[in-house]
């Protein structure tokens, strides 16, 4: 129960208490004083009715005459007259049951008139006594006017309490839910301060700590998030073209490749200098520096349309350009521009083309190539083109002889779904302290029996060519919300999402329908998890799924985390549950960079999980860096 409303119950009932005792005061004090004004007008009464008898003389008639008269014209319950000799006897009396009062009232009122007796002189001689017993409906008539009274007022007057008492409170407890605000940003990782001073001593210095507090974390965020980029720097960025270097393409690398294309694959281009030694000598060394800088800002010019794109200086005059997607049109259209703003580039610097030039190498790579022989062909093709008079050079990979045309991979793709032979997997993520499954990574194949078996990898390139990513997308998801999972072994599943997928822009009302359907059939935690690049190039549109997920509950999470961001205020923004890594990266971090990562994804609530652990070694080497969430080929050995 909230603060205020235990104030709020406690006051009410304080409020209640004292009205309602005021309330039984005024009532008993109002029927006291009836009684007390009822029994002494009968006293008063009996006294006159006693001489009226007594000069009677004792005479019957006379006697039930005036009584009679009495009883019409007065408040009363009984009379009574017995004579002396008890040998006339008379009595009137009312038993008419109490109008206008309901009975529940009576039983509670309960009023007790006790009868009033004289005896009736004649003389020196009594004659008789006279036993009078008043009227308690007039009692009882007053009395309920009264309750109904104080009742309408004690309602009245409890209403306006409790609305004046819930004013008073939201007012004296304003500055404690702005408090409470700063907590619960906090945990959302924002960083708010409070401006305005609570007017209660108590409130205000509460408020001051909680500034302080605010300020300290969000003082380590930033100081964590500046140490973690300019390590970064250092590590992966080259500092005179402010590209990556060798080391952080080695990194990258193996992530590009398994990166899901609609080309089955991508571009390398290996980018040589000749003349750099004339270059420093014409130029001297800060302007061939500056040459150095507008030639790579050519390169990411010239680049721009390819998202998840790596472009490095690999050494002194050296260049690679990692182009996922790109074809082999487009990569030949790409080194032309590069070749000719080349040539302006030494124009405007009085430079002898034929003494300084560029030759590129391109390799156009398949799906699941080795790094090594990757970098092999292109620097192969590099090779060729520095003894080629255009300077460029184009090594295609051959077809697979497996390759299918894009007709036949369309009918199977789409007899997988409309039959649905999309059939779930899942990938164990492990606490390696204590060997648990923490949670699963859910993936999809197609199985429709012999001769009908593809993995994700074999189908992913041409479904995003025919469009069908979404759909494959769509029926995994239902699948995994209608269907039992016996090989679930953990009560909590994550989803990576394919950058295809949430590209479409029929993806995000797609996913709020699907959800709507079957929110409440998924009896585990469901996760989703959005590659690192995607969520850094498209802002806007990771928001908006963010806020979907969020509005049903469903965990957030960011893969293939490298650190590529410039700033790391997005993931305080994004706020996601867990960061993965891969296991090289984290491995290949300075103490600096790591102790800075650290302290980050901690301030900001984050969980670190290490991705592609392949040995014990890895595995030992993550552990000394307190980092015990491992998935990858090490999990089959755990």
């Amino acid at each position: 129960m909230t603060l205020f409303k235990q104030m709020a119950l406690v006051l009410s009932l304080m409020i209640v208490a004292i009205l309602g005792s005021v309330m039984a005061i005024n009532y008993n004090t109002a029927k006291k004083d009836m009684i007390e004004n009822l029994y002494q007008s009968t006293v008063n009464n009996i006294a006159s009715l006693s001489n009226k008898i007594a000069d009677t003389g004792g005479e019957p008639v006379l006697i039930t005459s005036i009584i009679d008269s009495e009883f019409d014209s007065g408040y009363y319950k009984k009379i009574e007259f017995i004579s002396n000799d008890t040998s006339f006897q008379y009595t009137q009396e009312d038993k008419n049951k109490i109008e206008d009062v309901p009975q529940w009232f009576i039983n509670f009122a309960n009023i007790q008139l006790k009868p009033v007796t004289a005896d009736i002189n004649a003389g020196w001689d009594i004659i008789g006594k006279i036993i009078i017993e008043a009227d308690a409906s007039v009692v009882y008539k007053a009395l309920y006017q009264t309750f109904t009274k104080l009742l309408y007022l004690f309602l009245i007057s409890v209403s306006l309490s409790l609305i004046i008492l819930n004013i008073m409170l939201h007012f004296i407890l304003k500055p404690l839910k702005r408090i409470q605000y700063q907590a619960e940003a906090i945990l959302k990782n924002e960083f708010v301060i409070e401006t305005q001073e609570p007017y209660t001593t108590e409130f205000k210095e509460v408020a001051h700590a909680m500034n302080a507090m605010v300020k300290k974390v969000e003082e380590i965020f930033n100081k964590a998030n500046e140490s973690a980029q300019r390590n970064r720097e250092l590590l992966y960025n080259d500092p005179i073209t402010k590209l990556f270097n060798r080391r952080y393409l080695m990194l990258k690398l193996p992530e590009l490749l398994q990166l899901e294309t609609k080309n089955e694959g991508g571009t390398l281009m290996l980018v040589a200098l000749s003349g750099a030694e004339l270059l420093n000598r014409q130029l001297g060394r800060k302007e061939a520096d500056r040459f150095f800088y507008i030639l790579a800002n050519i390169f990411l010019q010239e680049s721009k349309s390819f998202q998840e794109k790596v472009i490095s200086r690999i050494n002194g005059t050296e260049f690679v350009l990692m182009l996922p997607d790109c074809d082999s049109k487009s990569s030949l259209e790409i080194a032309q521009n590069i070749e000719k703003r080349f040539e302006n580039l030494l124009e405007e610097n009085n430079l002898d083309k034929e003494l300084i030039s560029l030759c590129i190498g391109i390799y156009r790579y398949r799906a699941n190539v080795a790094i090594s022989e990757l970098l092999t062909r292109a620097d192969d093709a590099l090779t060729k083109a520095k003894v080629r008079d255009k300077k460029i050079y184009i090594y295609k990979e051959q077809k697979s002889k497996q390759s299918l045309p894009k007709e036949q991979w369309r009918a199977i793709l789409e007899e997988s779904i409309q039959k649905n032979y999309i059939e779930l997997k899942f990938w164990p993520t492990i606490q390696s302290d204590t060997k648990e499954v923490v949670h699963e990574v859910m993936t999809f194949v197609i199985d429709g029996g012999e001769k009908k078996y593809y993995s994700y990898g074999d189908f992913i390139a041409p479904a995003i060519h025919l469009d069908l990513v979404r759909d494959l997308y769509l029926i995994a998801l239902e699948n995994l919300f209608k269907q039992q999972h016996k090989e679930l072994k953990s009560n909590i599943c994550s989803v990576r999402l394919s950058n295809e997928f949430l590209k479409d822009e029929k993806t995000l009302p797609a996913l709020q329908k699907l959800f709507a359907i079957y929110e409440k059939r998924l009896s585990t935690k469901l996760y989703f998890e959005i590659s690192d690049n995607f969520a850094i190039t498209n802002h806007d549109r990771v928001e908006k799924f963010i806020q979907l997920f969020k509005e049903y509950q469903f965990g957030f999470g960011i893969n293939s985390f490298t650190g590529e961001c410039s700033d790391f205020n997005y993931l305080k923004e994004f706020n996601p549950e867990f960061i993965k890594a891969d296991a090289s990266f984290l491995l290949d971090q300075t103490e600096d960079s790591m102790s800075a990562l650290d302290v980050v994804t901690k301030s900001l609530g984050i969980e670190l999980i290490a991705s592609y652990v392949k040995t014990e070694d890895e595995l030992k080497k993550l552990t000394q860096h307190n980092i015990l969430k491992v998935q990858g080929p090490i999990t089959d050995n755990i």
